[in-house]
């Protein structure tokens, strides 16, 4: 198997993404609303920390407008500049973001909706993106490394987000893990939830 190391595979995985027939992006978004909207995980979920999908991501906006209606506190994060962190805010509306950092939907800069570490239970779900994920579960990101700092503090229930054309066996055997990248515990794609099997 060719060794494409981070960089090459993180274009290739680009351009995959934006090759991907529009039709089977929606179909397949549409079914991994689903899947997680049936979950036990988010059912019981009093928070759900999520990123807000931006051009052709896995779209999260559905789930997003599905947890506001059900009275679950939804987060989203906003990258703190120099730190390579996310801060994590709270929105009351899908309209409560606005173009930032790198051209992604950001939550404003305020303190009365900052998410305390803290206020996390364990029982809060947390949507992952990424270009690609493997069995394992690891994620193939942009590369600066947000979500692997974020992960690993959060305790609760991480659920990468990916279509089955963007999956792949095993991204060390590509050359595209690290020591640092920490894996998510579960995958939701069209085709169901799949259990992060770490070898």
């Amino acid at each position: 198997m060719e060794l494409l190391g981070k960089n090459n595979l993180r274009r290739r995985a680009l351009t995959l993404r934006e090759q991907l027939d529009a039709s089977y992006r929606a179909e397949a978004d549409a079914a991994i609303f689903r899947v997680i909207a049936e979950s036990a995980w988010y059912r019981e979920a009093p928070i759900v920390l999520t990123y807000v999908s931006v051009d052709t991501e896995v779209d999260t906006r559905a789930i997003i407008a599905r947890s506001l209606e059900a009275g679950k506190v939804v987060a989203v994060p906003r990258c703190v500049r120099g730190t390579k962190t996310m801060a994590w805010h709270r929105i009351a509306s899908p309209d409560d973001v606005r173009p930032g950092f790198c051209g992604l939907d950001e939550p404003a800069n305020d303190d009365a909706t900052l998410l305390n570490p803290a206020q996390v239970p364990a029982a809060a779900l947390a949507l992952v993106p990424g270009l690609l994920f493997d069995d394992a579960g690891y994620r193939l990101g942009y590369g600066g490394g947000y979500y692997d700092r974020f992960l690993a503090e959060f305790l609760g229930i991480s659920l990468g987000l990916v279509r089955e054309q963007q999956r792949v066996d095993s991204l060390e055997a590509l050359g595209a893990c690290g020591a640092l990248d920490i894996p998510v515990s579960w995958l939701a794609t069209e085709e169901g939830l799949a259990a992060a099997t770490i070898l």
